[in-house]
C-alpha cells in the first residue's frame, strides 16, 4: 500500500507548495481558493475514477485510497504553486496556464505513466489532459482573482 514513486511525487509538490508559500506569502484568499481545488479534485475524481473507471491511481485495489491523498495533497499543492508565482498581465497569465498545461502534460507522459503512478484503461492523455489542465488553471486563476477583489471591496 506503500507506493515509493506515488510518495515521492507528493513530497516534491508539497517541497513546492511550501517553497513558493515561503516566499510568498499564504493568504486567506489562498486558502479558499485551495478548499475549492480540494473540493473539485476529489468530486472529479469519484466521477471519473470511480464512475466511468477512465483511470485509477497506483492500483485498482487501492484507487479509493490513493485518490483522496491526491484530491487532499497533490492538487492542493500544485495550486498553491501556481497561484503564488502567477503574472499580473493577462497575455503573461495566458501564456503562464500554457506552459502549466504542457508541462504537466509532460509530466504525465515522462513520469506518471511510465511509474505507473497512474494508470489509464480509457483516459487519452492526449488530447484529454492538457484540456482538462487548460481550464482548471484558468479556473483557479479567475477564482482567485474574483475573490481578491470580492474581498478586498468589503
Amino acid at each position: 500500500m506503500f507506493y515509493v514513486p506515488f510518495w515521492t511525487m507528493v513530497a516534491v509538490f508539497i517541497s513546492m507548495a511550501v517553497a513558493a508559500a515561503a516566499i510568498h506569502k499564504m493568504t486567506f484568499v489562498d486558502s479558499l481558493v485551495i478548499v475549492m481545488v480540494i473540493a473539485l479534485s476529489m468530486s472529479s475524481d469519484m466521477l471519473f475514477c470511480k464512475q466511468f473507471s477512465m483511470y485509477y491511481i497506483v492500483s485498482q485495489q487501492y484507487k479509493g485510497w490513493y485518490s483522496f491523498w491526491s484530491g487532499l495533497l497533490v492538487f492542493p499543492s500544485l495550486a498553491i504553486a501556481f497561484i503564488k508565482f502567477a503574472p499580473r498581465s493577462r497575455y503573461a497569465v495566458a501564456l503562464y496556464v500554457a506552459v502549466w498545461s504542457f508541462s504537466l502534460t509532460l509530466f504525465e507522459l515522462l513520469i506518471v505513466v511510465p511509474y505507473k503512478i497512474s494508470v489509464y484503461p480509457k483516459w487519452r492523455i492526449i488530447p484529454w489532459s492538457p484540456i482538462v489542465y487548460l481550464l482548471a488553471f484558468t479556473l483557479i486563476y479567475v477564482y482567485h482573482k474574483f475573490l481578491e477583489k470580492r474581498i478586498a471591496a468589503k
